[in-house]
C-alpha cells in the first residue's frame, strides 16, 4: 500500500515523513525534566525531545557504504541518565575525547607526512563533509576505532570493524527503524543522512608501529586483535542511546535472524577522500518488545517522537569558537523512519561474506497460536508444488521465473469470490465458512513461501523474518477478517472486530473486564463502546462497498443497505494481492523497456513490495489471476491503493500545515500518475483498504483486529475516520475547499460547543487554533481576543496563507488582502500544536504572542510575494515546543537570545544562541531574525 503520514510518523502501510526534506534542529538547552517509570528507569516526556547525560565515554567514528549509509560518525559514553527537555546537552567529561591542540604534535606531522608520501592529496580533508588529518589521527591512535595499513610506496589502507544496530519498533502498527538524520560535528560541520546506531571495534593495539600489512585476520568475522563484537552491540546501545545492560534487557529482543557479516574492501572513504578503506561489518537487529511501556519513552516511543543524544561536552557556542570543540564529540538528532523491507536490487559493493548466526528460540506463546487459523489442507500439496519450482529453477521467464511457476495453471474462482460478496450480510454466513471460502484466491499460497521453506530439506517452521511459517499468511486472513467484520456491524461484526472469536468461531460478548478469555478486556470493551462506528459504515458507502437501497410503496418505504458486488469482490482481490512481494523470492526484476521505474534501473530487482505489486500490475498483469480479470475501472482503483500519496494526516487533522503543504502532492499523484481517472470513491477505497490492513497486522485473526483494539490510540483513529469523508473529496475539490470544510466541520462538532462557525477576518486562524490545541482550544480561542491588534492580526494573516497557486479561503473568513493579493510562501509552524497543547502553567495568550512573533519573523526571511504564492515553508520550534514563556525569556536574562535561522530555502529554525555566535552569522550574511519576547511581558505575570 502507499504512503500516508500519520501524526509526524508512518501508520499502517501510511509513513512519516520524507528524511530528505529534514533538517537541522536547534541549539541544546539546559532546561532538565525528568520523571521515572516504575523500574526505576530515567525516561522523559515523550512530547520532549530526549536528553541523555553522560559522565565517561569513548567515542568511535565508522564509515560504511552498506545499505546507503555512508556514515562517518562519533559514538560515546559509558554511565548516562536519560532527561526529557527541549533540546539536550551533556556535560560529561572525556577520557577519549580530545582537543586538536592537545595531540602529539610531532607524531601528528610524521603521520601526515605519511599520507602524503602515499599519494594522498589531504590538502581537503576537513571541509563540506570530510575530516580533517587530526581526526583520522585521533581514530587511529586515540580511540583505536581504526588501524592504517602499509603494503607498499603508495599503497596505504585504513581498516575498521563495526557494529551497526537496526533497533525496529512498532509505532502505530506499522515496523520502524531508529536513525540519526542529522549530525552536528565538533568541529562546526553539520552532516545530514540516515544512519543507524553504530560503533567501531576497539583495536588492543594500535600503535604505529604494528600492523604494517593487511592481514586475512582482518577480513575474518570475528577477529582476534578486535574486542568481541557481541560486547561491541551491547555497548553500541548503551554509548550511543545512553541505554543501559539492564534497560536492553527488559526491553530488546534480538532478532535472531537478523544478523549479517560482511566486509567492504577497497572503498573510498567519504571522510578521507582517497584514502582506501576496508570495513567489515557485524550487522545486527532488535526489537522493542512493548513501544508501549513507560520505560522506552527515551527513545521516542510510543508516538516516534525525535529525540537527540550528545557525545561528550558538546555545546554549540563552542563550536562556533575558533578553537572548537574535542575530537569526538557531536549531537545526534534521531528519527523513527519506517522500517524498510529487504532490499533485493542488486548490491554496488560485493560482499565478501554473509553469515546467518542463530539464537535461542523461545516457543510461541501458547495463546497466540490458539488465536491462528488453521492453514488449508491443500496447503501441503501446494507448498510442495512450489518448493519444487524454487529447486529446479527452470523457469527464467521475466520479470520473476518463480511467480510463473508458482501461479501456473492457477485460476480465481470468481464465482466463489461472488458468491462471498453477496453473502456477507447473511447472519447465517459464518466466519468460519467465510475463512473457507478464501480459496477463491489462489495467490494466498505465495505467503507460506519463503527462502528456507522453499529450500531442499528446509524447515517449514520458520520465516525468513525471524516469525513462525504462515505470519504473513495469518495477517492476510486478519484484514480479510476486519473487512468481513467491518460490513456486519449491524449484526456481529462489533464484537468480533473488538473481541474476536471463541473456539466454536463464535463472537465473543465482553462485559466482565477480568474477563479470561481475551487479552486485555478492559481495552476491548473500551474501544468497542467508544469507537466510531458509523464512521467505519460512511467510509465503507463512500468507498462503493455498500449502498442503501430503498423500497416500499408511495406512503411507507424503508431503507435497506445492500453489497455492492463487483466493489467488494474487488477488494477482496487486492487483499489477497497486496502483500505477496514480501516474499523476497518473487520480486520483479525491472526490464529494460521498463526503466526507470521508481528509481530502479534495467535489471535490478525491486526490493520495495509496493513498489514491485505496482510493477507486475502495470506491466505483467496475467502474472496475478485474481487482478487480471477485474474491470478496467476496478484495476484502475486497485492499483491506486499502491501509490505513494506523500500524505501527511497529522497535518490535516491538527490544521498544523496550510492546504498546500498537505494536498498538492496527493492532487499531482491524482492527475500526474492517474490522467484524473481516480474518484472519491477511489480515494475512499484507499482508506479501507489502509484500514483493513493495518486491522490484520496481528498474525492472530481469531482474536480479533488486535492492532487497532489493543495497540492503537483510539481518539487518533476516531478523528482519522471522521477525516477521511473530506480527504476523499480532494478528487474533485481544491485543496483550499477541502480544508475550509474540514476545518467549519471541526468547529461545528467541537466538545464543549463553540458557538456558531466564526466568519470574518480572524475566522481561518481561530479554526486552525482550535484543532492545533485541542484540548485547550477553549482556553486558546479566549486568550485570542485578548491579543494585541498586531499580533491577532499577524496571526490572521499567515494563518490563511494557502501555498496553493490562485486559491484563497473564502473572502468572509480571511483578511481583505490575503484574499485580493494571493501572495506567498506559506508557513507551516512544524510542532505548532504541540506548542499550544503543552502550556503548562503559562497563560495562553503569551504562548500565542510568541507564535505571531515566530510568523512575523519568517515572514521577514520569506518576503511576501506573488511569485512565491505556491510555495510551502517550513517553520521547525521543536526547541522551544516543550519550553514555558518563562524558560525562554530566563535565556534572555542569561545573555543569549532566540532567533529563526533560515537554513535553506524551505526551512528555518528558531535557536537559542550567544550574542559571539549570534556577531559570527551576522557576519557570515546568514539568514537570521531575532525573537522580540519583550512583547510577551505586556500581557502581564
Amino acid at each position: 500500500m502507499g504512503n500516508v503520514q500519520v501524526c509526524g510518523c508512518e501508520t499502517g502501510t501510511p509513513v512519516i515523513q520524507d528524511e530528505e526534506a529534514l533538517l537541522s534542529p536547534t541549539a541544546p538547552m539546559a532546561v532538565k525534566r525528568e520523571t521515572s517509570d516504575a523500574s526505576g528507569q530515567q525516561v522523559g516526556n515523550v512530547t520532549n525531545l530526549v536528553y541523555i547525560e553522560r559522565t565517561a565515554y569513548n567515542l568511535s567514528s565508522a564509515a560504511s557504504t552498506t545499505d546507503g549509509l555512508s556514515s562517518r560518525q562519533s559514538d560515546i559514553s559509558s554511565k548516562t541518565k536519560t532527561k526529557a527537555i527541549s533540546m539536550l546537552q551533556t556535560a560529561g567529561i572525556g577520557v577519549v575525547a580530545m582537543p586538536p591542540e592537545k595531540l602529539d604534535k610531532t607524531k601528528l606531522a610524521s603521520f601526515r607526512e605519511n599520507l602524503h608520501l602515499a599519494g594522498i592529496d589531504t590538502s581537503k580533508w576537513g571541509y563540506g563533509g570530510s575530516k580533517s588529518v587530526e581526526h583520522l589521527f585521533w581514530e587511529a591512535y586515540q580511540q583505536k576505532g581504526c588501524i592504517i595499513t602499509t603494503k607498499g610506496p603508495g599503497e596505504m589502507k585504513r581498516v575498521t570493524r563495526l557494529v551497526k544496530i537496526r533497533l525496529v519498533a512498532e509505532i502505530f502498527g506499522v515496523d520502524h527503524a531508529l536513525f540519526s538524520r542529522m549530525q552536528f560535528m565538533h568541529d562546526g560541520q553539520t552532516v545530514e543522512r540516515k544512519q543507524v546506531p553504530l560503533r567501531k571495534l576497539v583495536w588492543a593495539n594500535s600503535s604505529d608501529t604494528e600492523f604494517k600489512e593487511c592481514s586475512e585476520e582482518f577480513y575474518a568475522e570475528d577477529c582476534p586483535h578486535t574486542e568481541n563484537w557481541k560486547v561491541g552491540c551491547k555497548k553500541t546501545l548503551e554509548e550511543r542511546l545512553g541505554l543501559s545492560l539492564a534497560w536492553q534487557a527488559q526491553h530488546l529482543v534480538e532478532d535472531s535472524e537478523g544478523y549479517r557479516y560482511t566486509t567492504e574492501d577497497n572503498v573510498k572513504s567519504d571522510g578521507y577522500p582517497g584514502l582506501n578503506t576496508l570495513y567489515c561489518i557485524h550487522e545486527v537487529t532488535f526489537r522493542v518488545r512493548d513501544p508501549e511501556h513507560s520505560g522506552v519513552q527515551v527513545i521516542g516511543l510510543p508516538e516516534g517522537q525525535e529525540f537527540a543524544t550528545a557525545e561528550g561536552d558538546f555545546n554549540f557556542n563552542c563550536q562556533q569558537d575558533d578553537n572548537g570543540l574535542a575530537i569526538g564529540t557531536q549531537l545526534n538528532i534521531w528519527t523513527w523512519a519506517r522500517a524498510a523491507h529487504s532490499n533485493a536490487t542488486k548490491p554496488s559493493v560485493a560482499a565478501a561474506k554473509v553469515v546467518s548466526v542463530p539464537s535461542d528460540k523461545k516457543p510461541a506463546d501458547e495463546s497466540r497460536l490458539i488465536r491462528r487459523v488453521p492453514l488449508p489442507s491443500t496447503s501441503a500439496q501446494i507448498l510442495a508444488r512450489m518448493q519444487a519450482a524454487v529447486a529446479e529453477k527452470k523457469n527464467k521467464k521475466p520479470p520473476s521465473g518463480l511467480l510463473w511457476s508458482c501461479m501456473e495453471n492457477m485460476k480465481t474462482d470468481w464465482s466463489l469470490a461472488k458468491k462471498m460478496a453477496n453473502k456477507m450480510l447473511d447472519p447465517k454466513y459464518t466466519l468460519s465458512q467465510f475463512n473457507h471460502d478464501l480459496s477463491a484466491f489462489p495467490e494466498l499460497n505465495l505467503y507460506l513461501l519463503d527462502e528456507k521453506t522453499s529450500s531442499a530439506g528446509g524447515s517449514a517452521t520458520n520465516m525468513s523474518s525471524g516469525r513462525t511459517i504462515g505470519d504473513e499468511y495469518q495477517r492476510t486472513v486478519g484484514a480479510f477478517f476486519a473487512i468481513y467484520w467491518m460490513l456486519r456491524l449491524d449484526i456481529d461484526g462489533k464484537e468480533g472486530f473488538a473481541n474476536g472469536v471463541d473456539e466454536s468461531w463464535t463472537p465473543i460478548s465482553l462485559t466482565d473486564k477480568n474477563d479470561m478469555r481475551v487479552t486485555q478486556p478492559e481495552k476491548r470493551i473500551a474501544f468497542q463502546n467508544n469507537a466510531k462506528w458509523d464512521f467505519f459504515r460512511k467510509l465503507l458507502m463512500d468507498a462503493g462497498l455498500i449502498e442503501e437501497k430503498k423500497s416500499g410503496g408511495f406512503f411507507k418505504s424503508t431503507t435497506k443497505i445492500q453489497v455492492n458486488e463487483k466493489r467488494l469482490v474487488s477488494l477482496l482481490a487486492l487483499t489477497a494481492i497486496h502483500d505477496i512481494m514480501k516474499m523476497a523470492m518473487i520480486l520483479p526484476e525491472v526490464q529494460k523497456e521498463h526503466e526507470p521505474y521508481h528509481g530502479y534501473a534495467s535489471g535490478d530487482v525491486i526490493g520495495d513490495h509496493d513498489h514491485a505489486l505496482s510493477y507486475v500490475m502495470d506491466h505483467y498483469p496475467d502474472m496475478l489471476p485474481s487482478f487480471k480479470d477485474l474491470e478496467p475501472a476496478e484495476k484502475r482503483s486497485v492499483q491506486f491503493t499502491q501509490c505513494n500519496l506523500c500524505f501527511n494526516h497529522g497535518w490535516f487533522v491538527q490544521a498544523e500545515a496550510p492546504p498546500g503543504a498537505i494536498f498538492t502532492k496527493f492532487r499531482e499523484a491524482l492527475i500526474r500518475d492517474h490522467k484524473s481517472q481516480i474518484g472519491q470513491q477511489d480515494v475512499a477505497l484507499y482508506f479501507v483498504h489502509w484500514l483493513t490492513d493495518l486491522a490484520g497486522a496481528e498474525p492472530t485473526p481469531l482474536a480479533g483486529c488486535e492492532k487497532f483494539v489493543t495497540k492503537f490510540p483510539l481518539p487518533v483513529l476516531n478523528s482519522f475516520l471522521r477525516s477521511f469523508e473530506f480527504v476523499e473529496k480532494i478528487a474533485t475539490q481544491t485543496e483550499t475547499g477541502v480544508m475550509e470544510e474540514y476545518l467549519q466541520m471541526r468547529w461545528s462538532e467541537h466538545t464543549p460547543s463553540m458557538g456558531t462557525v466564526p466568519i470574518g477576518d480572524s475566522a481561518i486562524a481561530k479554526m486552525r487554533l482550535l484543532c492545533m490545541a485541542q484540548m485547550n482550544a477553549p482556553a486558546v480561542l479566549r486568550d485570542f481576543n485578548d491579543l494585541a491588534d498586531e499580533d491577532r492580526e499577524v496571526l490572521s494573516v499567515e494563518m490563511a496563507r494557502t501555498g496553493c497557486v490562485g486559491q484563497s479561503f473564502s473572502s468572509n473568513l480571511v483578511p481583505k488582502e490575503v484574499s485580493e493579493r494571493l501572495e506567498g510562501p506559506a508557513f507551516l509552524v512544524y510542532y505548532g500544536p504541540a506548542f499550544l497543547q503543552n502550556l503548562g502553567n503559562d497563560v495562553p495568550v503569551k504562548r500565542l504572542s510568541v507564535l505571531a512573533e515566530i510568523y512575523r519573523c519568517a515572514r521577514e526571511l520569506w518576503p511576501a510575494s506573488v511569485a512565491k504564492a505556491a510555495v510551502n515553508v517550513i517553520i521547525r520550534i521543536d526547541m522551544i515546543k516543550a519550553l514555558s514563556v518563562g524558560d525562554m525569556q530566563e535565556a534572555n536574562m542569561q545573555g543569549d537570545v532566540w532567533m529563526l535561522v533560515k537554513h535553506n530555502d524551505s526551512e528555518a529554525f528558531v535557536e537559542r544562541s550567544s550574542k559571539k555566535k549570534l556577531n559570527k552569522m551576522i557576519a557570515h550574511q546568514r539568514g537570521i531574525q531575532v525573537l522580540d519576547l519583550s512583547c510577551v511581558s505586556a500581557y502581564g505575570a
